[in-house]
């Protein structure tokens, strides 16, 4: 009998069913499944950066901007199978329907990462200008910044806070060697996290922003803490450069 009585039964502090939760505000689930139909109708329109092109087509527009990067470097440019497969990953990624508002590109040091990210800037401005992007978005404009990650602190300790604010709402943002800042600064005995601040309010906009990192996963929570490298995963579109250093040899 015991058994029987416990058929049915809800354990402590289990929530109630949906249905139930619905029923007690008068609510029933096809009404609902509307609510939530219309929202990701509205997710749509959120904005997000993309290219209006086959990935195909953004593998070539993209492989012509970094080719020029290098040689204007008085580098040879040749094409391996690393650099192919990072730029097949970004051509798929900046493609898709509703792209994420970031791009993470890891790997070790001297193996392309930078020279990349701002060829991927210039592929931006280009394909802005060619009318081949998207924005998904009530306004957007091609505007850029390109920084150091080193660069940062010194604007909080001369209290440049006009350059802090436009590093937190330019369209466009490149972050070079993401991690090689110290983790804090002093600023009059109190301590800052400008890195942390600058990315958790692109977060909130969801503008989109490029960061270069010698960082592994593992490192990242170190230096930012579980709260923004949370965030990283929702932001960033994570590629990780496998190739070896390209440094004093042709690329």
């Amino acid at each position: 009998m015991k058994i029987k009585r416990l058929i049915g039964m809800k354990r402590k502090n289990e929530p109630e069913g949906v249905a139930d939760i619905l029923s007690s505000l008068g609510l029933n689930v096809d009404e609902v499944k509307n609510f939530v139909e219309a929202g990701r109708q509205l997710r749509k329109v959120n904005p997000s950066l993309r290219f209006d092109m086959t990935p195909g087509e953004v593998f070539g527009w993209i492989l012509r901007r970094y080719q020029y990067v290098v040689q204007s470097r008085n580098c040879k440019f040749s094409l391996d199978d690393y650099t192919a497969d990072v730029l097949r990953a970004i051509s798929r990624h900046m493609t898709q329907e509703t792209p994420k508002s970031g791009i993470m590109l890891c790997g070790m040091k001297g193996n392309g990462k930078t020279t990349l990210a701002t060829a991927l800037l210039g592929v931006i401005r280009d394909l802005y200008n060619a009318g081949k992007l998207k924005f998904m978005g009530e306004y957007f404009n091609p505007e850029s910044r390109l920084l150091k990650a080193t660069d940062v602190i010194p604007l909080y300790k001369s209290e440049n806070f006009d350059a802090i604010r436009k590093l937190k709402h330019v369209p466009i943002l490149l972050i070079d060697d993401l991690g090689e800042e110290p983790k804090e600064a002093m600023v009059y005995g109190t301590p800052m996290y400008p890195l942390r601040e600058i990315l958790e309010a692109r977060y909130d906009s969801l503008l989109f922003t490029i960061v270069t990192t010698n960082l592994t996963p593992n490192d990242l929570p170190d230096h930012y803490g579980w709260r923004v490298v949370d965030r990283f995963a929702e932001m960033y579109y994570t590629i990780a450069h496998k190739g070896p250093s390209y440094r004093g040899k042709d690329q």
